[in-house]
């Protein structure tokens, strides 16, 4: 029997106010790559099996992006979110719902800003999943917790009922001791939502390795 695949959840829909008049998924480093691109490719070159990006504001200037830089070495997909100015809630349920048949063992939820990203990460947090079988694994760094977030197939029903434009963290509370906790760099903390550090991203030019 085939062992179920571990999903990646590319959150891709929001309006990226916080970086306008740019929008910061389509940003491009110096090598012309936009941001979002860079990090499916991050994603990609991990052990992930399949990649799902949820799309929302401008949806097509986004999926043109990402085809542009195709092709990608993991099967990856996109989505819209129909009611994606709702909240970051919506994006997430829609994402979800799109990966519910034949459940996956586990969902990386990551966000559509993280071009720094390191392969070896995502594949740390699968390994400490498979190993232990938290409800959830996430990384760490300098005692402050990041993305992207692991979450087991078992979680998926307690993600659907999140409401509103907020994330899990209230959840990841309320689990407690039972959140795996994965040491990481500093990368898993980049914002990107202030004009001088998107200036900075296009004249930067991708990192290698993991």
């Amino acid at each position: 029997m085939t062992a179920a695949p571990v999903i990646a959840l590319v959150l891709a829909a929001g309006r990226s106010s916080r970086s306008a008049p740019h929008h910061k998924l389509l940003t491009a480093d110096a090598t012309g790559t936009p941001m979002i691109a860079s990090t499916l490719h991050a994603i990609c070159a991990s052990t992930i099996n399949r990649v799902v990006v949820v799309l929302g504001h401008r949806a097509t200037d986004l999926r043109n992006a990402i085809t542009a830089q195709a092709p990608y070495t993991r099967p990856l997909s996109t989505i819209i979110a129909p009611d994606h100015a709702t909240g970051l809630s919506a994006s997430l349920r829609a994402g979800l719902q799109a990966i519910a048949e034949p459940p996956p063992e586990a969902v990386l939820i990551c966000l559509g800003d993280m071009p720094t990203l390191r392969p070896d990460l995502i594949n740390r947090l699968i390994a400490r999943h498979r190993h232990d079988n938290p409800p959830v694994t996430i990384p760490s760094h300098d005692g402050r917790q990041g993305h992207p977030v692991l979450w087991d197939r078992t979680m998926i029903p307690r993600l659907m009922t999140l409401e509103g434009d907020r994330g899990a963290g209230a959840l990841i509370r309320a689990l407690g001791a039972q959140t795996a906790i994965v040491p990481a760099d500093e990368t898993i903390h980049e914002d990107f939502d202030t004009p001088a550090r998107l200036e900075r991203f296009a004249v930067s030019r991708p990192q290698q390795g993991g």
